[in-house]
């Protein structure tokens, strides 16, 4: 009797079951079953193009001419220096100030005696002339004594001979070395400082010599100073044949603008250049849709069944975010763009789209 009664309850229970499963909607979930899938954004590819460009590194240098010495024109004693190694200044500005020395104020006095005398050898000569007690040649030889006396004389105020002077600075740029001390008595024709003109700077890089035979007189090139992010536009000036020793490289040098506001460069600083060496055809892609591993770049393309497929690629090169690759793919198969690291050959993936390669 119990018996009958524990069968009948399961199968009231196994009756039950069935009905629910029917209400359920009669079948189980297919996503349980169905093979998991990744989430990506895909582009269309089309040939685009890009620029081709060299980096490279290196340092602001003067240029030929901007490396220039500043002397005195006349003997005398340093009193002050108003500059430091280093300092940036305008033209005019004052970068010291000398004295006379004692020789230099009795050459001076002994050239303006000489002009006075010879004014009066002349007032002489022209009076004896008059009186027919002189020639008209011992007057020619009068007038030419007191203009090489006054010649002289000109020539030393010019100089500052006997003078307290400032020495200005010649041009705008940067003092490279103060040769003087106070209180150091120099000669007419002593150097007194080093400058470098600022509209003379260039910018030498190094480029490995492979990339070197690329580059040409004239092309563009971005300068960026390291040390302030200041950049600015320039040009190749000239590409060095042979390599330096130091470096295995190149040498390339650069010519910035003559005036460029966000460009205060200065001798010795570091700088990166980006030099456009011309233009580069293939697929234009999103940088992070190529991805490296030990056996190199490669990209992964979605066949018509939504299956991920790795493909090796050549990357020709970058500018920013976009990477220009090879004409090697197959342009009836999308590339992923967003999810690419998260993919292996043979992932199913369901996709969003991305747009198209440019």
């Amino acid at each position: 009797m119990k018996i009958r009664y524990y069968v009948s309850v399961a199968v009231a229970l196994s009756a039950f079951a069935v009905i629910y499963w029917k209400m359920a909607g009669g079948t189980p979930a297919a996503a349980d079953d169905a093979p998991p899938s990744v989430l990506v954004s895909t582009i269309n590819l089309t040939p685009g193009t890009l620029p081709a460009i060299v980096s490279a590194f290196g340092s602001i240098a003067p240029g030929p001419g901007a490396d220039a010495t500043v002397s005195t024109q006349a003997s005398g004693v340093v009193s002050s220096i108003a500059v430091v190694q280093g300092q940036r200044v305008g033209a005019g500005n004052p970068l010291l100030t000398m004295s006379p020395d004692a020789q230099s104020i009795a050459d001076y006095h002994k050239a303006e005696d000489a002009v006075a005398a010879a004014r009066a050898n002349r007032a002489h000569v022209a009076a004896l002339l008059a009186s027919h007690l002189a020639t008209s040649a011992d007057l020619a030889v009068a007038d030419q004594t007191l203009n090489d006396a006054t010649g002289l004389l000109t020539a030393l105020q010019a100089a500052g001979t006997g003078k307290t002077r400032i020495i200005n600075a010649p041009f705008a740029g940067v003092v490279a070395a103060v040769l003087v001390s106070p209180g150091a008595m120099q000669p007419a024709g002593a150097a007194l400082l080093r400058m470098i003109k600022t509209s003379g700077l260039v910018a030498i890089v190094g480029v490995p010599p492979a990339q070197a035979v690329a580059i040409h007189p004239g092309e563009q090139a971005t300068i960026t100073l390291l040390d302030t992010a200041g950049h600015t536009i320039g040009s190749v000036a000239d590409v060095s044949n042979m390599r330096d020793p130091a470096t295995g490289l190149n040498s390339v040098t650069l010519l910035p603008p003559v005036s460029a506001s966000n460009f205060q460069a200065a001798a010795g600083e570091p700088v990166k250049a980006a030099i456009t060496t011309g233009t580069l055809s293939g697929f234009v892609v999103p940088r992070d849709a190529v991805q490296n591993d030990e056996k190199g770049d490669y990209v992964f393309q979605i066949d018509p069944k939504n299956i991920a497929h790795r493909v090796a690629v050549q990357v020709l090169g970058a500018s920013g975010t976009q990477t220009i690759l090879a004409p090697s793919l197959d342009v009836t198969m999308p590339m992923v763009t967003t999810g690419a690291y998260q993919l292996d050959d043979g992932t199913a993936v369901r996709t969003a789209t991305g747009g198209t390669s440019r």
